[in-house]
Order: C-alpha cells, then structure tokens, then sequence
C-alpha cells in the first residue's frame, strides 16, 4: 500500500481513543489499551494504528514529554496526524511538539491550565490548523484574549478558536461547535461528539466548564 492510499485510509478510521485513562504521562500510552469504540481502529502488518486522530482528553497529563517519539510507536504515519485532543489535563503551556505535526487540523486544549497567552502564537506556523478550543483555561481571563485568537497562518486562512460562552450566547448549541470542525475528511463520522465538546449539557459556559472538570477528568459526570 502506498503512503496516499494509506493516507486516504486513516482519514476515514476512528480514532485512537485514551480518554478517561487517568494517564499521568505519556509514555503510558505505549502500556495502556486504548477504549474500543462501534468500529475498531485498523492497524498496519506493523502492528501501527492506521489512524489520523488521537484522543488524550480527560486525563491527568501536566506535560508532553517523549509525545513524538510515543506517537511515532503508536501510528504507521504519525506525520499524518490531523486531530489531538488534549483537553481536561492540567497543561500549563503548549508544548513546541504540537507544532511539529505540520498537518494538523483540529487541536482541542480546552479546561487545562494554560495560564500565557502569547502560548497561542506557537501555533501559527501550523498551516492546517482550523479548529482550536481554548475555553476554560486561565488565559480567557486576560485582556485581549479575544481578539489575539485570530491570527493568519502560511495558508492566510484565519484560525478560529471556539469560545464556550459564544456557543452559550448563540443558543444553536452542537451546531455552533461541531459545524466549526473542519471538513468531513478530518473524522468523517461527525457523530461522535464526546463529553468535551461543549455542545454537551457539561459546559455550555466557562463557569460550568470550571465546576464540572474534576468529574469530567475522572469519568463521573
């Protein structure tokens, strides 16, 4: 199989899923089972995940260390990946490996502790990148925090972060989130909208993102 048809192949897979793993480090993930979900993950002769996306969500990470060389384990074409959720760690800046990840589309980090805004600026050399959460970290809180999540990238498309109380004020709930994500070859299922996104009844606000994050982490909400 060539590396396009390998391509067009992992766009089309679920993705590998480690939430509510209770993950402390990265270098768990080549130990821990990733969750099973309607349709299973295909893997190459290799015994790699053939897959473009990967969720860490709801777990207890604090840093990305060894993140490439783990990911490099985990998938055949780890140059390929296109979706990471990490949102509900406690990650207090944005690690500089995410921006190694060239064709990255979707990037989820909210509910961490991302506590400097100028953090956000690694990520305009992504030229991919279309779909950032941020909500429920401690840099909303600073002034201009708005206005500074939208910046051009190589592709002089502009990068939108999904703010939860503007998904709050628009009333059209999983509309307004879920529609934001890029197109469908990203993850073409478009139905498996977790427990993170903030279409659901967990964090329609910032305030509900911040109280219900414990829970959310460990899996009782």
């Amino acid at each position: 199989m060539s590396k396009r048809d390998c391509l067009n192949t992992s766009v089309q897979e679920p993705p590998l899923d480690y939430s509510f793993k209770s993950i402390h480090v990265i270098q768990d993930l080549v130990s821990e089972e990733p969750r099973t979900g309607l349709r299973p993950v295909k893997h190459s002769k290799s015994g790699k995940s053939l897959t473009q996306s990967l969720w860490l969500n709801n777990n207890v990470l604090n840093d990305l260390k060894d993140f490439s060389q783990v990911v490099s384990q985990l998938l055949q074409h780890p140059e390929n990946l296109a979706w990471i959720d990490l949102s509900f760690n406690d990650l207090t800046s944005i690690d500089p490996v995410l921006t190694t990840f060239f064709n990255l589309s979707v990037l989820y980090l909210h509910g961490n502790s991302i506590i400097r805004l100028g953090e956000v600026n690694k990520l305009s050399v992504l030229p991919r990148l279309r779909s950032l959460t941020l909500h429920g970290n401690p840099i909303e809180e600073e002034k201009g925090y708005r206005m500074n999540l939208v910046f051009p990238t190589h592709s002089q498309a502009p990068l939108h972060s999904l703010l939860s109380e503007e998904i709050a004020a628009t009333g059209r709930g999983g509309e307004s989130y879920c529609g934001g994500l890029p197109p469908a070859q990203v993850f073409p299922t478009g139905s498996m909208c977790c427990a993170t996104c903030p279409a659901s009844p967990h964090s329609t606000s910032v305030e509900s993102l911040r109280q219900t994050a414990p829970q959310l982490r460990s899996g009782n909400a």
